[in-house]
């Protein structure tokens, strides 16, 4: 079946050539076809429904595709093809490349240390210490200066990040509006590791499922295991590694972080 618009002529004579195409394909059995003779200025509306297909190439395409496995990559139109291509690959088959930005955020603090550090603490959790007392490291993605009473933020632009860095000025500026004298702060109390261990058990069965994770393990290593997907998690430092899920990894890390916080809170 198909579609045919005629367009620009007088409408009388428009009339005449439908019906004569009319006339000369209604006895053809194999042939269906619709003519339209809208008017002059009449706006025509045509809706096309097909699939379109991507080339996958690069490094997305060493790998065999598998029912069910998603395809993460860039989409890129050339003329009439669709293309499907990892960031790292684009300099190869295009013309483009990809860049990061680079976040940088100054905020004046005269406020006490031991407040600021607090309040970051937390939100973020454990800070990493990159250069002494005066660079840390928060969400292992903002990096945090203090020198002469201001402290920067510089982060990799990307919207988890740019959430992190929100969090993290929102805290800032809640420790300058506190003025709590560094004696009102006590240190955090130390965790029962054996109450924590248990703790964490319980916590990970809650939001994995009760086969997740082993129910006895021996050390200071555990793991949770969810669609063949394995998170460690190193209780000596909190740290958790997944190569096979940077998301998983980071919603296991925050739920440790977060419950030896709680065991463990900084008491005003």
């Amino acid at each position: 079946m198909r579609d045919k618009v005629l367009v620009h002529s007088e409408q009388n004579e428009m009339s005449r050539l439908k019906a004569a195409l009319q006339r000369e394909y209604e006895d053809d059995p194999n042939t269906t076809i619709y003519f339209h003779n809208p008017r002059n200025t009449h706006c025509v509306e045509l809706y096309f429904r097909g699939e379109k297909t991507a080339k996958v190439m690069g490094s997305l395409a060493v790998e065999e595709p598998k029912a069910g496995n998603t395809l993460s990559g860039v989409l890129v139109k050339r003329n009439f093809n669709y293309h499907l291509l990892a960031a790292n690959d684009l300099p190869k088959y295009t013309d483009m490349s990809m860049s990061q930005i680079m976040q940088r955020q100054s905020i004046h603090y005269s406020g006490n240390m031991g407040v600021l550090r607090h309040f970051i603490t937390q939100v973020a959790g454990l800070l990493e210490p990159i250069a002494g007392d005066k660079k840390v490291r928060a969400f292992k993605a903002i990096d945090i200066t203090i020198e002469n009473k201001i402290i920067t933020l510089e982060w990799i632009a990307n919207p988890v990040n740019d959430m992190y860095a929100d969090a993290i000025v929102a805290a800032i500026l809640q420790a300058d509006l506190l003025d709590t004298p560094i004696k009102h702060l006590s240190t955090s109390v130390k965790v029962d590791r054996m109450h924590f261990k248990e703790c964490l058990i319980e916590m990970l069965q809650d939001m994995f499922g009760e086969d997740s994770v082993p129910k006895m393990f021996k050390g200071e290593r555990l793991y949770v295991t969810v669609n063949d997907k394995k998170a460690d998690i190193d209780l000596s430092n909190l740290e958790v590694t997944c190569p096979e899920d940077e998301t998983f990894k980071q919603i296991v890390e925050t739920a440790v972080t977060k419950l030896y916080q709680s065991l463990a809170p900084p008491q005003i």
